[in-house]
């Protein structure tokens, strides 16, 4: 069985309440439901206007039944609450009632107050909003997670051989300094262990192996992996190695011997943004691996981010995913 069928697997034995607030948009959206609900893998709850939903769902010809929640974003019942909410969560922004207002009557920003105040085990956005407006209502809405200084993202790569690799951060994070590097291979690390059941053996890249060349990108990464190892001491990391030393086992023998890794890597720290967006684009491309991301982390709940070319199935997989990681 696939990864991603095993994920949906178990997401259907939890079956959470995943938020959806981009139903009156796309019809994706709306068909995405339709799969969930029918295969028992989430609970979705769809925001919008009953009637434009119904009305999308009927001209592109998807069958909406009657059990799927909708919720309109603009209820008037929960608008003071939303709006107490917000006025208190952002007062340090010193947010006027209209620009308050404007934020209760926001679909992203409704679906991070229904996680922050328990009405949604997990959201998931993105196939209209862009990657900046999906983080930002999550950031203002749950907020990071306590033990992450940020929100990074990984992406799980499937292999045709069925090895199952975890890559960060690959979408969000441009140039993390060695602190947040570190954030960032905490985060994958405790992901990888919860989407794969594998325990984490990570690896932080650079173009250097353990000293092999002098640079202020290599010092960066080192500092990194020092630093999350007195966080998490128990964990088999290491770095900076090249990827061949990370991954080979022979080639970890000759370049890095007392290496705990030992050429075993299973998730991947890339120093850039360059760097992962770039590999995890050549593993798929080349390699023919399945890329299921970009998972968001560092978030005190899953609110998860979609390609704004996503598939009905990159939906629903994603779903299955944040119903996972709303667990943890």
């Amino acid at each position: 069985m696939s990864l991603i069928n095993k994920i949906r697997e178990k997401a259907s034995s939890q079956k959470k309440n995943v938020v959806l607030p981009e139903a009156e948009k796309d019809i994706r959206v709306i068909s995405a439901a339709v799969e969930l609900h029918k295969n028992n893998f989430a609970e979705p709850l769809l925001l919008g206007s009953r009637e434009v939903i119904a009305t999308l769902a009927k001209e592109n010809g998807v069958m909406l039944p009657d059990e799927i929640t909708i919720t309109h974003y603009s209820d008037k019942a929960t608008e003071g609450e939303k709006y107490e909410f917000f006025k208190e969560k952002l007062k340090h922004k010193n947010l006027d009632k209209t620009q308050l207002l404007e934020l209760c009557n926001n679909p992203l920003f409704t679906a991070g107050w229904m996680l922050a105040t328990g009405r949604g085990d997990a959201a998931v956005a993105g196939s209209v909003a862009s990657t900046g407006e999906v983080i930002v209502s999550a950031l203002r809405t749950v907020g990071v997670a306590a033990g992450s200084e940020l929100v990074s993202s990984t992406f799980l790569m499937e292999m045709p051989d069925g090895r199952v690799f975890t890559y960060a951060d690959c979408a969000v994070v441009p140039y993390p300094d060695a602190g947040q590097l570190a954030s960032i291979a905490i985060d994958a690390g405790k992901t990888h262990h919860l989407l794969t059941g594998e325990e984490p053996v990570i690896a932080f890249l650079s173009f250097s192996t353990k000293g092999s060349a002098r640079h202020e990108r290599v010092e960066l990464v080192q500092q990194a992996a020092e630093l999350a190892k007195t966080k998490k001491p128990d964990w088999k990391m290491d770095g900076e190695m090249q990827f061949d030393t990370a991954i080979i086992p022979d080639i970890a023998t000759r370049k890095a011997p007392e290496s705990p890794v030992k050429g075993g890597a299973n998730v991947f720290i890339f120093p850039n943004l360059d760097a992962g967006n770039i590999a995890y684009k050549i593993t798929e491309r080349l390699a023919g691996a399945t890329a299921t991301g970009p998972i968001l982390q560092g978030l005190s709940k899953p609110y998860m981010d979609l390609s704004r070319g996503c598939s009905v199935d990159d939906i629903v997989n994603t779903v299955c995913v944040a119903s996972l990681l709303s667990s943890q």
